[in-house]
């Protein structure tokens, strides 16, 4: 495993009824499975077809390098301490840019608007950012309805700033949510 040598040290969140951790050999198997469900090749720019060495790249290399060189902070989202994974969540902290997933069983449970609404939190408490940002491949209602749930504001369909398997951008929906902004969901979200 990496160790941590400058940067940030990764430090876990707490919600009303879930912690967000660190991502764990322990939670391999999980991520493999949740991450070669087929909606993965659609909406999410992790490696297709996804295979475990790719969770295992993913917790030792690619979460710690993250945190180490305090450029993206990590968690992994869980129902207490020690629980199974129920998905990822993440901070690019030079863009702000936020991402994340659920695993297929754990979706409907109102758990990322949750977990994201902790993560603005700590990004705003720890860093002198004004805005988080966020942006889906257009299509993507799940995460789109997580961004509006909280409060983000509808910045338009454009090419995306996380670019897609094969290096090119890809049209997206973006949003941002200010530093000072309300938090309440905001209108011209598009429907469908």
């Amino acid at each position: 495993m990496a160790l941590w040598s400058g940067g940030m040290q990764p430090f876990p969140l707490r919600t009303e009824r879930f912690i967000l951790d660190q991502p764990s050999v322990d939670d391999v198997d999980d991520i493999a499975s949740y991450c070669s469900d087929p909606v993965f090749e659609m909406f999410v720019v992790t490696p297709w077809p996804y295979e475990r060495q790719h969770a295992e790249y993913f917790v030792n290399e690619h979460v710690p390098g993250g945190w180490a060189q305090d450029d993206e902070w990590t968690w992994a989202i869980r129902d207490g301490s020690g629980q199974p994974l129920l998905g990822v969540i993440c901070i690019r902290v030079d863009s702000g840019m936020v991402g994340f997933w659920l695993g297929a069983p754990h979706r409907g449970r109102g758990i990322m608007p949750e977990a994201l609404t902790a993560v603005i939190d700590a990004t705003f408490d720890r860093t002198e950012r004004t805005d988080v940002l966020w942006e889906c491949v257009v299509g993507n209602h799940a995460s789109l309805r997580v961004a509006e749930k909280v409060g983000y504001r509808y910045t338009g369909q454009r090419d995306g700033m996380t670019l897609g398997r094969d290096g090119a951008s890809t049209p997206s929906w973006t949003g941002r949510l200010g530093r000072d902004d309300t938090r309440a969901p905001q209108p011209g979200w598009p429907r469908g």
